[in-house]
């Protein structure tokens, strides 16, 4: 009987693990198929060109991904290397400028794209750019859509030096330790424009559809693992009562 008890109990723990498993995977593709709708609204107006705004932008949300310009100059003195970023195998820095728009009395953060780590982690890329006169900078808004998230801090122990080594972005933090209010969002910068690395800012080649198509499977198949829990585990406990 026991042994009996033991084996019920543990079916149920596994069935709802499983269950929690399935439903998580399936509302994780559907945010990657958000993502990626609005990156191909995004790219359906590419022809629409490179829009100048006011600061802050209202509804920021609404601005994810949209092409716009500013003019402003780069503090070069003080720029962030965003670490563990990985481009064909190879490890590497996401190079993340400030840029000040004078007329705006307002701080940007400029993603100028990504660099290879050197030969070494105790020495960092220069990543000097011309911080001398207003310029026009265009690219595309880039807003997170999840909080920044890490097992350790932002620097890791690290936070000494420029340009300084981060492990993630909140735009709090990073404007703490630059000493001004940062705009939260991030300028992704086109790839045809100066001062920049490499920038390819698809993520992949997954289209929202694709995306959309796999958390159905994992709905369908969580909805197919209550059924069978029903049918095999609990509606016999009714049977024999």
């Amino acid at each position: 009987m026991r042994t009996t008890t033991l084996r019920f109990w543990f079916v149920q723990i596994m069935s709802l693990a499983t269950l929690i498993l399935f439903l998580s995977l399936g509302t994780w593709q559907m945010g990657r198929g958000n993502v990626k709708s609005d990156i191909e609204k995004a790219s359906e107006q590419d022809d629409v060109g490179y829009m100048e705004v006011r600061l802050p932008l209202e509804n920021l949300v609404d601005w994810r991904y949209k092409k716009i310009k500013l003019t402003g100059v780069y503090d070069s003195s003080k720029q962030f290397l965003l670490d563990n970023q990985v481009r064909n195998r190879a490890t590497g820095y996401n190079v993340l400028t400030p840029l000040y728009i004078n007329d705006q009395s307002a701080w940007v953060l400029v993603d100028r794209g990504w660099i290879p780590q050197t030969s070494g982690r105790e020495q960092l890329p220069n990543v000097d750019v011309n911080s001398g006169n207003d310029f026009s900078v265009s690219g595309n808004v880039y807003v997170p859509y999840d909080k920044a998230y890490s097992l350790g801090g932002i620097a890791d122990g690290e936070d000494h030096g420029w340009p300084r080594r981060i492990q993630f972005v909140d735009y709090q933090l990073l404007s703490d330790r630059l000493g001004v209010t940062l705009q939260p969002f991030t300028l992704r910068l086109d790839v045809n424009e100066k001062y920049g690395y490499q920038r390819d800012w698809t993520e992949n080649n997954i289209t929202s559809q694709k995306h959309y198509g796999y958390a159905f499977q994992w709905y369908a198949m969580a909805l197919a693992l209550v059924v069978l829990w029903w049918l095999y585990s609990i509606k016999p406990l009714f049977k024999n009562k």
